[in-house]
C-alpha cells in the first residue's frame, strides 16, 4: 500500500491518541503528534510519533477550536492526512480548518483508502443506513 508523506493527528483527550497513532502509521510515512501544553508529551511520544508539535494553552479553558489558525499555517505549506479524535470539539475545529484550508473533511470515517494517490474515506450517511465513498 503506498503511503502519504504527512500524516498529523490531534486530539483533545490524550486517551484517544494510541488509537490514532495505529491509524496514522498505516497511512504515512512520518507521524506527528499535535498536543495541547506539555503535560502530556513523553506518553504521546512513546506511542509512536516521529516528531511532537506542543500547542501552548494559556489556560486550561483554551478551545480547542482557537487553535485552527494555528493549526491551517501550520499544514498548509505540508500536504497530508489530519486525523483527529470524533469528539464534539474536534469535529468542530475539523470544520473551521476545511474551511481554512480548504479541504475536504470527512466525519466519522469507516474506512480510509489511498488508491492512486487519491484519499478516499467511507462513512456513514442516514444514521447508518448506508455508507458513501
Amino acid at each position: 500500500m503506498s503511503q502519504l508523506a504527512n500524516v498529523w493527528v490531534f486530539s483533545d483527550n490524550v486517551e484517544r491518541y494510541a488509537e490514532l497513532m495505529t491509524g496514522a502509521r498505516q497511512y504515512g510515512k512520518r507521524v506527528y503528534a499535535i498536543v495541547q501544553g506539555s503535560a502530556h508529551v513523553g506518553r504521546v511520544k512513546a506511542l509512536g510519533a516521529d516528531e511532537i508539535i506542543i500547542l501552548e494553552s494559556h489556560t486550561d479553558l483554551q478551545r480547542v477550536e482557537n487553535y485552527a489558525e494555528t493549526l491551517a499555517s501550520l499544514l498548509g505549506d505540508n500536504n497530508g492526512l489530519l486525523l483527529m479524535a470524533a469528539t464534539r470539539r474536534c469535529k468542530a475545529l475539523g470544520a473551521r480548518l476545511s474551511i481554512q484550508l480548504n479541504a475536504v473533511m470527512v466525519n466519522d470515517a469507516t474506512s480510509i483508502e489511498l488508491i492512486n494517490g487519491t484519499l478516499c474515506a467511507e462513512h456513514r450517511m442516514y444514521g447508518g443506513l448506508a455508507f458513501g465513498k
